[in-house]
């Protein structure tokens, strides 16, 4: 399973999920800085991979299609600390089954997670 992790997610997320295994492609380690959303879901699609991100231009469903990908995962804005970030997707990674969430957008948080 491949992650896509983009620029607007802490380095810390991508460090995270690369040791617990995943194959993980950062968008900040392409040498492109301000890829283009467009460039990065373009990025996701070919890689058949999940996307994480906190710009919520990729909750767009009409822009970006969830169900052309393996699934977008949104973290919801707020005063996240890097820790906490990685707290949350440990929590996600751990409580639920990517499968379940194939072509959708899951939205995250410290209190909820919301599926389109």
């Amino acid at each position: 399973m491949k992650i896509v992790v983009d620029e607007s997610v802490s380095y810390g997320a991508a460090s995270y999920l690369k040791s617990k295994g995943y194959n993980v492609i950062v968008v900040a380690e392409t040498g492109v800085s301000g890829l283009k959303d467009s460039d990065v879901f373009n990025i996701v699609k070919k890689e058949n991979a999940i996307l994480i991100a906190r710009d919520n231009h990729f909750t767009n469903s009409l822009r970006f299609p969830p169900d052309e990908t393996t699934c977008i995962i949104f973290i919801r804005k707020g005063n996240l600390t890097s820790h906490e970030e990685i707290d949350l997707l440990k929590w996600f990674f751990n409580s639920y089954s990517i499968l379940d969430f194939k072509g959708r957008l899951v939205s995250i948080s410290k209190d909820r997670v919301k599926v389109r």
